[in-house]
């Protein structure tokens, strides 16, 4: 029997506008942006530098304009000029924490510019939890999770084709032991998997539609890795908007080692599609990583 996921109200509704969140025990990590300077972040950032992230690649900056900030006063930019994307391209930044977790939650507010025209294809935008044994590197794409080298899970937007509104619905973007090929698959919360093939999801799998954030919006994403334990079909990976529950895949096999942990997570936008005809520009805010569900945050009194 699967246990029932929170939604609605979660641990932040004890501090309004997110104020003193990182003393609860749950909370691992908090940012909301307000303690870093406007302007461009230098990249390579490290947390020993006394930085409050590990990586940071270009395209991202601090902004204090009032209309791409969720709360207080500055927020996150992240930006891919579509002069760039005759190549991979894309920004973004980590946070690691050296023990990790079993279950782990990564919740953020984040907004599309209104004029996104993420072209069919070749991106990822949005919050990843991952897992790194030792000696893979930070970025690995088509290197398969075998059960003790790595998992990732991207709370990701795909526009499978033109005629779909930008910048498409929410899947999980899951690497995982069962995966079809050397890449992640695609999980959507009506139970399609990509490529395609029957879901791993179990019976009791429960579908929800397919949802398209609104673009110009301020969203509230959550995204909860629970790893399995060795042997067993009890990993589960589950994402919320605004609270409300629109995405939960349970059944899965994420590693088959225990010491493999969920041990970083990222922000990004990125796109390997050469067609892209805008620039692509993504607000973020109000960061928090804990082992409990955050959910939205309540404003202030």
């Amino acid at each position: 029997m699967l246990d029932e996921l929170p939604e609605g109200e979660g641990l932040a509704a004890a501090y309004p506008g997110d104020l003193g969140i990182e003393t609860d025990p749950a909370v691992c990590f908090a940012d909301g942006f307000e303690g870093t300077p406007t302007g461009p972040l230098a990249g390579g950032y490290r947390v020993s530098d006394g930085r409050r992230w590990d990586n940071v690649s270009r395209g991202c900056r601090v902004t204090e304009a009032t209309q791409n900030v969720h709360s207080g006063r500055r927020a996150l930019e992240m930006f891919v000029s579509r002069a760039d994307t005759s190549r991979p391209s894309g920004a973004g930044m980590s946070r690691c924490f050296e023990a990790g977790f079993d279950t782990v939650f990564l919740r953020y507010y984040a907004r599309f510019a209104e004029d996104v025209d993420v072209y069919h294809g070749g991106a990822h935008n949005g919050g990843t939890i991952g897992a790194r044994a030792p000696g893979i590197p930070h970025a690995c794409p088509g290197v398969r999770a075998d059960g003790s080298s790595k998992f990732e899970v991207v709370l990701d937007t795909y526009r499978p084709k033109v005629e779909v509104p930008s910048p498409g619905p929410l899947v999980t973007y899951v690497y995982h032991m069962d995966q079809a090929g050397r890449w992640g698959d695609q999980f959507y919360p009506s139970g399609r998997v990509m490529p395609e093939r029957a879901h791993p999801f179990g019976e009791q799998f429960v579908p929800r539609p397919d949802f398209i954030p609104r673009q110009g919006r301020w969203y509230c994403y959550e995204l909860m890795v629970r790893a399995n334990m060795p042997g067993l079909r009890d990993g589960r990976v589950a994402f919320w908007v605004d609270g409300e529950l629109k995405g939960d895949f349970p059944n899965l096999r994420l590693r088959s080692v225990e010491w493999l942990k969920s041990n970083h997570v990222t922000l990004g936008v990125y796109t390997h599609n050469t067609r892209t005809v805008k620039d692509i520009t993504l607000w973020w805010d109000d960061v928090v990583v804990a082992t409990a569900y955050v959910g939205p945050q309540t404003p202030e009194a």
